[in-house]
């Protein structure tokens, strides 16, 4: 089975510079980006982040919104939501610093670890390994590193990748293993 994983397009807080989870729009080049996928879109059953810029960005190259799936949002940054990374070590300066001394077991305050998205995202990834069918994911992101990570089998591995806007990563689940195929097609 293939898993099919596109990271949203450019959104107004990529260009802000803002923690953003959920409800953030794409910009218009953000929506222009998209145009290369569109052209030749991944096959598979269609599951989209419920977060505005990955349902646009679904409906932008597939034309359609497809399943929404909760366990595809981004890392949840709680407290810090909206906020720059400057604008967050002011209004809680510990609870930032704790979180980057251990991002893995610490999450920013009210917001999520590593480790729980990693967790989230592999139980997911268990789901469709079971169902067997060619997948495309449109998500963020956190997520498509925590696949990335899991493909590898080192969850630490997690900060060794970067995830370009409008991009397509994709991984190739075989006779037990996850390989990955390809990082950031565009």
């Amino acid at each position: 089975m293939k898993i099919s994983l596109i990271r949203h397009g450019q959104s107004q807080a990529n260009v802000e510079g803002v923690y953003a989870s959920i409800d953030t729009p794409l910009t218009s080049l953000g929506q222009e980006s998209l145009k290369f996928l569109a052209q030749k879109p991944p096959q598979g059953d269609l599951y989209v982040s419920p977060a505005k810029r990955a349902i646009q960005t679904a409906e932008g190259i597939f034309s359609r919104p497809g399943k929404i799936e909760y366990r595809l949002l981004e890392i949840s940054y709680g407290a810090l939501e909206g906020l720059t990374f400057s604008q967050s070590q002011d209004s809680y300066p510990q609870e930032v610093k704790t979180w980057l001394e251990n991002p893995f077991d610490n999450g920013p305050p009210q917001g999520e670890s590593i480790k729980q998205l990693l967790d989230r995202v592999e139980g997911l990834l268990h789901s469709w390994i079971q169902k067997d069918h060619d997948v495309v994911a449109v998500t963020h992101e956190g997520v498509i590193r925590a696949f990335l990570a899991l493909a590898v089998g080192k969850r630490e591995s997690y900060f060794n990748f970067f995830i370009e806007n409008a991009s397509l990563s994709s991984l190739r689940v075989e006779g037990g293993f996850t390989q990955i195929l390809q990082i950031n097609y565009k």
